[in-house]
């Protein structure tokens, strides 16, 4: 009996400091760590194209700053920011809470929009000793800040990272030396690493696998946006308006599908595939992993008129509106969500007609599943208005929902690929 007795009491033990070990986990979810030759957060790995505009932790986390400072590195086909850390004291010995915040804010707002942040903790300015200081007061006040990136460089770099790691050993650092990455000008130092960060210069393989910051500058986002057009954005392309009606061909509508093939879409991640044009002449999400296919070319104001049909019960799909050409379309465009949820009989914000977890539809209008069901979509500056099966659905400023009102304004128009069968045809649009 007394055995079992203390069986039962390791067993307890077991199972409190199991408990605890979990709480007081020091990582916490959505964590930056390295493993396995590159940067991860949780199970997914991360290669990061960063744009670094130092004057950003100054600004605060409004999100007049945040929003658009992060959607136009995304719209380039960047997925980080990089900023300097601000709010030393003179002597580097204390720091405000306030840039702490900041710092907290823009990696929560990262990881909902699939992007990232790079924290440049210091630089080239000031004294040995300010900058020692200024390393020690950020590793103990960011320490537990897992979810960014830690940069240091300049003078001492090598040194001030062994001191960062040695309060902060959690924090991922990229440095010279002593770091969990290499911080390096050279390409040809990277290679094809994922273990090093490439600063002021692209990698060879801008797709590949080397982490690099650029600086902020108008020409730093013309590059980009270059270098990651798509081969169908290059391509000449002169719409097919055969499909359309006289009346819409008479109103300015073109067709953005032809029923043939996706020549003027390209795949949101690159080399995936997941859209097809089936024997019916319509477009169909037939598998998963290439997140979407999207437009050859940008707009900002249109009409969108569509059709689409889900099959299954809680089927999931949508129209992104505006989308950006790398990170996550729904967060730093629009998604006008589409689900298959003809049961509902009281919209919410993740239901059809949705502008995506924000505003609900105003009513329920779509058809059952199996049916096909006619979009209407207008985008004018900030107003938005969506008909669905002739039902009103959406009429919305987005200057007056806050969350909205620094989204991307112009950008690509996409047909998601959320797991889940879908088809669409008829896609067409009038510019405003």
């Amino acid at each position: 009996m007394i055995r079992h007795y203390f069986i039962y009491f390791i067993l307890a033990l077991i199972v409190i400091f199991t408990g605890c070990a979990s709480v007081h986990h020091p990582l916490g979810r959505d964590a930056i760590t390295v493993r396995r030759g590159g940067i991860y957060r949780n199970d997914t790995v991360l290669t990061l194209q960063a744009v670094h505009e130092p004057d950003l932790c100054a600004k605060g986390s409004a999100l007049a700053v945040m929003v658009p400072a992060m959607a136009r590195v995304a719209a380039a086909g960047g997925n980080a920011v990089a900023f300097d850390l601000c709010g030393f004291s003179d002597n580097g010995k204390a720091i405000s809470d306030e840039s702490i915040a900041v710092v907290s804010a823009y990696t929560d707002r990262a990881k909902g929009q699939r992007m990232a942040v790079i924290v440049r903790i210091v630089g080239d300015d000031g004294t040995k000793r300010f900058r020692r200081n200024a390393v020690k007061t950020a590793a103990k006040a960011l320490t537990h800040e897992t979810k960014a990136l830690y940069w240091i460089d300049g003078p001492d770099a090598a040194n001030l990272a062994k001191q960062f790691k040695r309060l902060a050993p959690h924090l991922v650092v990229a440095a010279p030396q002593n770091g969990d990455l290499i911080v390096t000008a050279n390409s040809d130092t990277a290679g094809d690493s994922g273990l090093y960060l490439l600063t002021g210069a692209l990698p060879k393989n801008p797709r590949g696998n080397v982490n690099y910051v650029l600086p902020g500058s108008d020409a730093t986002y013309a590059m980009l946006d270059k270098i990651y057009m798509s081969d169908a954005e290059k391509a000449s392309w002169t719409p097919d308006n055969s499909m359309l009606s006289e009346e819409e061909r008479a109103e300015g509508f073109i067709s953005l599908f032809n029923g043939r093939d996706l020549n003027n879409w390209w795949s949101f991640y690159h080399g995936k595939e997941s859209f097809r044009v089936n024997a019916d002449g319509h477009i169909e999400c037939y598998q998963s992993g290439a997140g979407g296919i999207m437009t050859n070319r940008r707009y900002d104001n249109y009409i969108l008129r569509l059709e689409y049909k889900l099959l299954e019960k809680d089927a999931n799909s949508g129209i992104h509106l505006r989308a950006p050409r790398a990170a996550r379309q729904s967060k730093i465009g629009f998604e006008f969500q589409i689900m298959g949820d003809s049961y509902l009989t009281e919209p919410h914000k993740n239901s059809t007609a949705a502008v995506y977890d924000v505003v609900p539809a105003l009513t329920t209008a779509a058809r059952p599943e199996g049916e096909w069901n006619e979009v209407e979509i207008m985008l004018n500056g900030p107003r938005l208005k969506a008909v669905l099966n002739d039902v009103l659905v959406q009429d919305v400023n987005f200057d007056e929902v806050e969350e909205l009102r620094y989204r991307l304004r112009r950008g690509f128009i996409g047909l998601q690929d959320h797991d889940s069968y879908v088809e669409f045809k008829n896609v067409r649009l009038k510019e405003l």
